[in-house]
């Protein structure tokens, strides 16, 4: 890597008292290059809170923030994006420890290579998914597939909240879904195509709830609003398709 640029990462947390020191302390003996982890909370009762002060007197360059934008992920990475100190931002999820290792290939794909928008994937490319919920899991890969093969969408995993982007990508992909879930995962990649992005794509494998932990999965809110922006990229399936035609990958 030829350009090491700092790394602002968001991690929303909810009642995470199990996962976090854990996936904080592998991140900060895996990752070499400059960076800051901002801690996203929602509640003052949040379980999350007790580890994340212990971290902070342990690492000078871990940040804990409070969400005052409104309870859920989406919100909580807007309000870390808007206090993040560097250019480039990756959006990481607190219970899959194990994708920490794609980071640096991420980071490659948008010094090296120009990218402006960066996904993970579980399902090419040798990503994996393993544990968490079943029907969520199929609902996810069978989504996917299906919407990639409609649109021509280049990435394999539009739906993972494991993303990487330069700021003024972000600001390009203004969010408009409705606070559930990770569903505005799934926006920010139909968007980043519509909007002719440069995209990559690295290979992640996600064990979810490895540690423990508290999970907001809620199946009818989250199908819905998945389902919402489903239907929505596929009525633009023409603008999708003149956008660019494959994803860019570490693979020669």
């Amino acid at each position: 890597m030829n350009n090491k640029e700092p790394v602002s990462i968001i991690i929303p947390v909810y009642n995470e008292n199990e996962s976090l020191a854990i996936m904080v302390n592998i991140l900060e003996a895996s990752i070499k290059f400059q960076h800051e982890v901002i801690i996203v909370y929602d509640d003052e009762n949040d379980t999350s809170l007790e580890p994340a002060r212990d971290l902070m007197k342990l690492y000078p360059n871990i940040f804990l923030v409070y969400n005052d934008l409104g309870r859920g992920a989406q919100n909580a990475v807007i309000k870390g994006v808007e206090k993040s100190n560097y250019d480039i931002v990756l959006i990481a999820v607190v219970d899959e420890v194990i994708p920490i290792v794609a980071i640096k290939n991420m980071l490659q794909l948008i010094c090296d290579l120009n990218c402006d928008f960066v996904s993970g994937t579980r399902y090419a490319l040798g990503g994996k998914r393993y544990g968490g919920s079943f029907i969520g899991g199929l609902l996810s890969r069978t989504a996917n597939n299906l919407f990639r093969w409609i649109t021509g969408l280049v990435l394999t995993d539009a739906t993972t909240g494991f993303k990487m982007m330069r700021k003024s990508a972000w600001k390009k992909l203004s969010i408009e879904s409705n606070p559930v879930g990770w569903a505005f995962a799934f926006e920010l990649s139909i968007k980043a195509q519509l909007m002719g992005l440069r995209m990559g794509e690295v290979p992640v494998i996600s064990i979810d709830r490895l540690f423990g932990g508290q999970s907001s999965f809620n199946l009818g809110p989250w199908v819905k609003e998945y389902f919402r922006w489903f239907f929505w990229g596929v009525k633009r399936i023409n603008r999708i398709n003149k956008q660019q035609k494959r994803v860019i990958t570490l693979d020669k």
